[in-house]
């Protein structure tokens, strides 16, 4: 070896070094997030037939109708979650659970290493509280880097969310709707 130095090269490095660990390794596959009809009946099916209880819900813009449901069958802030869609059997992202918001970021510098394209994010989602980042597998499938959130219970009151703070619910810094995550699914 003719010099000392962190292992970077000199010539547009990464903000690490790549070889010091390897992969975004996250903890667990977290959750998933289903768009589809009729997501009232969903919710009866879930919270009648396999015990999930409703954590955060959105209104539509009637106030009335129930566009978007969170559901637990655990402490998690979610194990799954529906969005009232036209068509049937459509995945929006499956969600990987990372330990801090340090791993979250650097998951993202892992992707932008890699070249993988980012949907959304880095930021933080009003609902659920979680941190993330999205961003697309080759097969074009969405996937989720997240942490955080909060620990509901079966009795916990369920947080609701009118349309017009949707924006905020999604990305909350930003208060934004991306047409992206409204409109791709797989």
């Amino acid at each position: 070896k003719s010099a000392v130095g962190n292992g970077l090269t000199n010539a547009n490095p990464g903000p690490w070094n790549e070889a010091s660990e390897h992969g975004i390794a996250p903890v667990r596959l977290d959750h998933m997030l289903l768009y589809g009809p009729n997501v009232a009946a969903n919710k009866k099916i879930f919270e009648e037939i396999l015990g999930f209880f409703l954590v955060e819900r959105v209104l539509a813009e009637d106030g009335e109708f129930e566009a978007a449901l969170w559901l637990s069958c655990s402490h998690k802030v979610h194990d799954i979650a529906f969005v009232e869609h036209p068509e049937p059997g459509k995945l929006h992202h499956c969600s990987f659970l990372m330990e801090s918001w340090e791993k979250v970021l650097r998951a993202g510098d892992i992707m932008s290493m890699n070249e993988v394209s980012v949907d959304i994010g880095p930021t933080r989602h009003g609902i659920t509280r979680g941190c993330t980042i999205y961003a697309w597998d080759p097969s074009g499938n969405r996937f989720e880097t997240f942490m955080g959130g909060y620990q509901p219970y079966p009795d916990y009151e369920t947080i609701t969310w009118d349309w017009d703070h949707f924006p905020q619910g999604l990305d909350y810094p930003q208060r934004k709707l991306h047409e992206s995550f409204l409109t791709i699914v797989t």
